[in-house]
C-alpha cells in the first residue's frame, strides 16, 4: 500500500481523542438540565414540608381552642341566660359558657389572658356556635335545643388550614 507520513497518523489520533465543541456543549446542557430538575425537586420537597408543618400547627391551634371551649358550662350559670356573651364578658378570660365564643375571632391567636401567642402573625382563629338538633347535629335550630355545635376554624394568610367541630349538650 501507499506509504503514509507517520506525522499525519499521530495528528489524526490526537484529533479523535479530544471532545468536539458540540459534544462539550451537549454535556454542559445535560448537566445544567439535571441541576435544574434537582433544584425543582428540592423546592417541591421544602414546600411540602412547610405545608405539613402549617397544617400541624393549625390543627394544634384549633384543638386547643376547642378543648378550652368544651371545658366550660353549656350555658351561663346565672341569669340572664343569653346566647353569646353576657354583660361584662368582654374576652376569653371572662367567658363562662360555650356560646360566649360565638363569632369570636382573633388574629394573631392569643392566650386566654389576651396576650399574643408567639410567631403567629398572619394566623387567625374563628369560632362559631349554633344550636342544633340533639338527634341530628347537621340541623340547626333557632331556639334552645339542648345541643350546641362548635366550629373552630384556623386560617393562615386567609387560607383555611384546619377546622375542628364538636358538640356540647346540656346533659351533665
Amino acid at each position: 500500500g501507499p506509504i503514509q507520513n507517520p506525522k499525519s497518523k499521530t495528528q489524526n489520533r490526537n484529533r479523535r481523542r479530544g471532545l468536539s465543541m458540540l459534544e462539550a456543549t451537549g454535556a454542559a446542557l445535560i448537566v445544567g438540565l439535571s441541576l435544574v430538575a434537582s433544584l425543582r425537586a428540592v423546592r417541591s420537597s421544602i414546600t411540602g414540608q412547610r405545608g405539613a408543618a402549617e397544617t400541624e400547627k393549625a390543627g394544634f391551634l384549633a384543638t386547643a381552642m376547642m378543648s378550652e371551649i368544651k371545658e366550660l358550662s353549656y350555658q351561663n350559670p346565672t341569669t340572664p341566660v343569653l346566647f353569646g356573651p353576657e354583660a361584662g364578658e368582654t374576652g376569653r378570660k371572662t367567658f363562662n359558657d360555650v356560646d360566649d365564643y360565638n363569632a369570636w375571632s382573633e388574629s394573631p391567636p392569643q392566650n386566654p389572658d389576651g396576650s399574643n401567642l408567639p410567631d403567629l402573625n398572619g394566623w387567625t382563629r374563628k369560632v362559631a356556635v349554633a344550636w342544633v338538633s340533639p338527634t341530628n347535629v347537621t340541623q340547626t335550630s333557632a331556639t334552645e335545643s339542648g345541643a350546641k355545635l362548635i366550629t373552630v376554624t384556623v386560617l393562615h394568610n386567609n387560607v383555611v388550614r384546619a377546622t375542628r367541630v364538636g358538640v356540647r349538650t346540656n346533659v351533665p
